[in-house]
């Protein structure tokens, strides 16, 4: 529940009898009371098959990527934790470099540089040592990644860009719109979530994985999808050639405006050229 909300969802408004939380209030709430949250719901999905709101056939599933309050900066991969420790081993390497200079008399700057040099020795030798540890425990936990704000928060890709946060799974009902199911999970992708989400699903492009299906099947369900459009020219913001149907009465293509794209094409024969 945004902070925005409580002045401007009537539904929330009402229920909160016009109080206005603020953003701090709202997370110590959902902190102080999260183990109860969870029986709320359960609660309200047995009330809702008491009165027969769930048609129980077709749902349709789907995930959300929410933003965590860890800033990108404190979320920690093995391939960052090792750049960083070997960026630390250069800069060590040439601090030391610089000190044998000094030492050497070939370096004007005396006492003083060597006083700033040992002072920024020390301080790569910590962020190493904190690296390293982080490192570590990543290796021990086997975990992909750390992060120190939010412990359970990830890096996940939203449109064009990386993100610190959390994957929210939901599963609809279609017979009044309801939600039946819902979890956060720290997973990066929705592949691997379908089948411990939904009962029969509908679900978004991001569950078209084998084991999602095998596993649905499994379980007794039918699972539909829409099939993910992949490809180089649907990344550059072209149609998938899906798309388009064949008009065999005209021996083209029909484009999704509707259009017949004339099939045309040059061919050289003996030095003359047809279209």
């Amino acid at each position: 529940m945004p902070e925005a909300d409580a002045t401007r969802n009537l539904e929330l408004i009402l229920l909160l009898r016009g109080l206005r939380p603020d953003y701090k209030t709202i997370a110590d709430f959902r902190r102080d009371n999260r183990g109860a949250f969870k029986a709320v719901f359960r609660a309200f999905v047995v009330l809702c098959r008491k009165l027969d709101l769930f048609g129980r056939e077709l749902l349709a599933v789907d995930g959300t990527r929410l933003k965590a309050v860890n800033n990108p900066g404190r979320n920690f991969s093995r391939a960052k934790l090792a750049r960083y420790i070997a960026a630390a081993d250069e800069r060590f390497e040439g601090y030391l470099a610089e000190l044998d200079a000094i030492d050497r008399g070939e370096d004007g700057h005396g006492p003083s540089r060597s006083e700033a040099l040992a002072a920024k020795i020390a301080r790569v030798r910590e962020q190493r040592q904190v690296q390293a540890a982080m490192l570590e425990q990543l290796n021990a936990s086997g975990e992909s990644q750390i992060s120190l704000t939010a412990p359970d928060a990830r890096a996940m890709v939203t449109g064009q860009k990386t993100t610190v946060g959390y994957n929210a799974q939901v599963a609809v009902d279609a017979k009044h719109k309801l939600i039946v199911e819902q979890h956060v999970t720290s997973a990066a992708t929705d592949m691997g979530l379908l089948a411990s989400t939904a009962g029969a699903a509908v679900a978004g492009m991001g569950y078209y994985k084998g084991e999602d299906i095998e596993a649905c099947e499994a379980s007794g369900i039918t699972p539909y999808f829409a099939r993910p459009e992949r490809g180089s020219a649907v990344a550059n913001g072209r149609l998938p050639k899906e798309r388009f149907a064949y008009a065999a009465e005209a021996n083209a293509c029909r484009c999704p405006g509707g259009q017949l794209l004339d099939t045309r094409y040059r061919s050289v024969t003996n030095g003359h050229v047809s279209i």
